[in-house]
C-alpha cells in the first residue's frame, strides 16, 4: 500500500487534476468513512424515484447533455463549475468537494458533475478513490442513459475511473477503461501510458513495450485537453522512474533501445 508520486494522466481542464500509474491506495478510516457515506448517497439518489413513486430526471428521458449544455430533458441546470475552480485555486478544496457534493444532489441530471467530483475526490489527502470511483461510474451511467458528458468530461470520467482503481491496487479493474477510452482517442498519451503499466503489471511486457513505443509517438492529441498535453519526452522521463515500468526496464539495453525509437 504504498503511494506513489509519479503522475501520467492529467485529468481535467477546469478543476485540473494531475494523476496517474500505480499511486497506491485510500485507507485511512477518514477515507473510508467518507466513501462509505458517498456510496450510500449514490444509491439514494438513484433509488428516490421508487421509494417516492415521485417522477424525476433520473426516471425520466434524458436529451444531449454536456459540459456546455444547459438542460436534459428537464433536469436542472449544470451547477456553476468556475466557483469550485475557484475554491481550489484557493486552497479551499474541501470546500470544493462539500459544495460539490451538495451539488450532485440538488442537479440528478447533471454527468459533469458527478466527473468533476471524482476529479476532486483524487486530490484529496489521502485520496478518496473508492468514492471517486463511484462517482466517475455514476456519471459513465448517465451519459449511457442519454444525458451525455462532452469530450473532455467523459475522458474524465474514463481516465478517472481507471486510475482509482490503479490507486487501489486493481489493475486488472483499470484496464478497460483506458482500452474504452483509447477506442475512441487512439493518440492521448496519458492514456496510453496508464494503460502500459497495467499490460507491465500483467506481464504482458511485449504489449506494454508497445504501448511506451506509441506515447513516444508524435502524435497530435485531441485539443480539449489544451495546455495538459505533454510532450514525449515527459512520457520518456517517467518510463525511466516508474514503478510499474520495473519489468520492461529488467532488459536494459532494450528498453534504452525502446526510449530511442528504434524499436
Amino acid at each position: 500500500m504504498r503511494l506513489r508520486p509519479l503522475r501520467a494522466a492529467i485529468v481535467g481542464a477546469a478543476l485540473a487534476l494531475a494523476i496517474g500509474c500505480g499511486t497506491g491506495d485510500d485507507t485511512s478510516a477518514e477515507s473510508t468513512s467518507a466513501e462509505s457515506t458517498s456510496a450510500e448517497s449514490a444509491r439514494a439518489e438513484s433509488t428516490s424515484a421508487e421509494s417516492t413513486g415521485t417522477p424525476t430526471a433520473e426516471s425520466t428521458p434524458r436529451g444531449p447533455r454536456g459540459a456546455e449544455a444547459v438542460r436534459c430533458d428537464g433536469a436542472s441546470v449544470d451547477p456553476d463549475f468556475a466557483a469550485y475552480e475557484r475554491q481550489v485555486q484557493d486552497g479551499q478544496l474541501e470546500a470544493a468537494v462539500a459544495g460539490l457534493e451538495a451539488a450532485v444532489g440538488a442537479h440528478p441530471g447533471s454527468a459533469t458533475a458527478r466527473v468533476r467530483l471524482g476529479e476532486l475526490l483524487l486530490r484529496t489527502q489521502p485520496p478518496r478513490a473508492s468514492q471517486a470511483a463511484n462517482w466517475f461510474e455514476r456519471g459513465l451511467a448517465l451519459d449511457e442513459e442519454g444525458c451525455g458528458l462532452a469530450d473532455r468530461d467523459l475522458w474524465a470520467a474514463l481516465e478517472g475511473a481507471g486510475i482509482a482503481r490503479l490507486m487501489q491496487g486493481d489493475y486488472a479493474a483499470a484496464r478497460p477503461f483506458f482500452e474504452r477510452s483509447l477506442a475512441r482517442w487512439p493518440s492521448i498519451r496519458a492514456t496510453r501510458y496508464n494503460l502500459a503499466c497495467t499490460q507491465c503489471q500483467a506481464g504482458e511486457t511485449d504489449a506494454c513495450a508497445a504501448s511506451i513505443a506509441q506515447v513516444l509517438a508524435a502524435e497530435e492529441e485531441p485539443g480539449f485537453l489544451g495546455e495538459q498535453r505533454r510532450a514525449p519526452d515527459h512520457y520518456r522521463d517517467m518510463a525511466r522512474r516508474d514503478p510499474d515500468l520495473a519489468p520492461l526496464r529488467a532488459d536494459g539495453p532494450a528498453f534504452e533501445r525502446l526510449l530511442a525509437g528504434e524499436r
